[in-house]
């Protein structure tokens, strides 16, 4: 009873898992799953900055007027589209 004490359980002399081998599929595989783990953090990162490429680059008054263009266009597209469905819109005389 005395050998299969907690102690002697932990004080063994006999050391385990030290002499273990790891084959090379193991670590191509460990390094493959922390280089995706480390990619797919900073993808989107990447992502974003390529696709906003030309704010960063001081070109911002263009981006600036596309995105006011694409504004002014969809307006015009959702109102005729608006008065297509709906109908002329009322239009009130405010003279009395």
């Amino acid at each position: 009873m005395a050998e299969s004490s907690f102690t002697n359980f932990f004080n063994n002399s006999q050391s385990f898992g030290m002499n273990v081998k790891v084959p090379e599929k193991t670590l191509r595989q460990i390094g493959k799953t922390a280089g995706d783990v480390a990619g797919g953090v900073l993808e989107p990162l990447f992502t974003y900055l390529k696709e906003n490429e030309n704010v960063f680059s001081g070109d911002i008054t263009h981006e600036i007027n596309k995105m006011n263009a694409e504004n002014f266009n969809m307006g015009i597209m959702l109102n005729a589209a608006d008065e297509k469905a709906n109908g002329p819109r009322p239009k009130f005389d405010a003279k009395f």
